[in-house]
């Protein structure tokens, strides 16, 4: 019979995370949550192991009133997004740290998991609120990238990074697949540029609208130094089915800005529609 969680430690779209033992907590999914979803991060927790990331050690996985749940080493530190939002004044230090770990993680091999490419076509192909012109402008602009084996985070943003005394602490694996660097890099651009902070305040949120444009210019610019054989121009392309897939994910208040991105990265790419 496992224990009781704790205090309640942070909330998000899929999960809320709670104490548990001594150095431990509890990632314990929402019912709603799909089991093939918990499997697969159980599968990426297993595999982050055996790399030279700074990642908390996944310990065991239990079931309690009918959510799943995954146990972790806990680990101690406010996430860089709420820093930012405290102390300001770090935010380049922080966004070029930010890219430092990012290249960390590209550096990896993704081995056996997923490969991006096909569930970003799949997404792409999914995406029934968008106009079929655009649709199968990015369909075939989607079908021209290259694919890789690079480790992917898939979900790689500020509140995904936990500040600690003895270093940053990159969380939530769960999206992890392998493919081309650049495709995860446009996924957090998409996510610095209009993403939705789910737990935020109006004033919370605001403030996050302030200081992300140049949390995003200082991050991308340090990854393009440390990554000087990936273009600009690519990664641009890369944003285009990225924020298509987006848009199937249903984020609320996302749906005008990502359409208004979209149709924003098509013209400054001279693509067709």
């Amino acid at each position: 019979m496992p224990p009781s969680p704790g205090p309640l430690l942070a909330r998000g779209r899929t999960a809320e995370v709670y104490a548990w033992r001594d150095h431990e907590i509890i990632k314990l999914f929402y019912a709603w949550c799909s089991p093939q979803w918990v499997q697969q991060e159980l599968k990426i927790g297993q595999a982050m192991t055996t790399m030279p990331l700074p990642t908390p050690r996944l310990l065991d996985s239990v079931e309690m009133d009918g959510r799943l749940g995954i146990v972790y080493e806990r680990v101690t530190g406010s996430s860089m997004l709420k820093v930012a939002n405290t102390k300001p004044w770090l935010l380049f230090r922080m966004a070029r740290q930010f890219a430092e770990l990012h290249t960390l993680i590209h550096r990896q091999n993704g081995g056996d998991l997923p490969s991006l490419l096909p569930t970003l076509n799949a997404a792409v192909d999914g995406a029934e609120s968008l106009p079929p012109a655009v649709k199968q402008a990015v369909q075939k602009i989607t079908i021209t990238l290259p694919d890789g084996h690079a480790l992917c985070h898939g979900d790689f943003h500020p509140d995904q990074v936990l500040l600690t005394n003895n270093g940053p602490v990159i969380i939530d694996w769960m999206t992890a697949q392998q493919g081309h660097p650049l495709a995860d890099v446009a996924r957090t651009a998409v996510l610095l540029t209009v993403g939705q902070v789910p737990y935020a305040g109006v004033a919370m949120r605001a403030f996050v609208n302030l200081w992300r444009g140049v949390f995003r210019c200082a991050y991308l610019t340090h990854y393009f130094r440390l990554n000087p054989h990936f273009s600009r121009d690519t990664l641009q392309t890369w944003m285009i089915p990225v924020a298509t897939a987006r848009l199937t994910e249903g984020i609320p208040g996302e749906k005008e800005l990502l359409l208004n991105f979209l149709v924003s990265c098509l013209q400054s790419g001279n693509f067709e529609v």
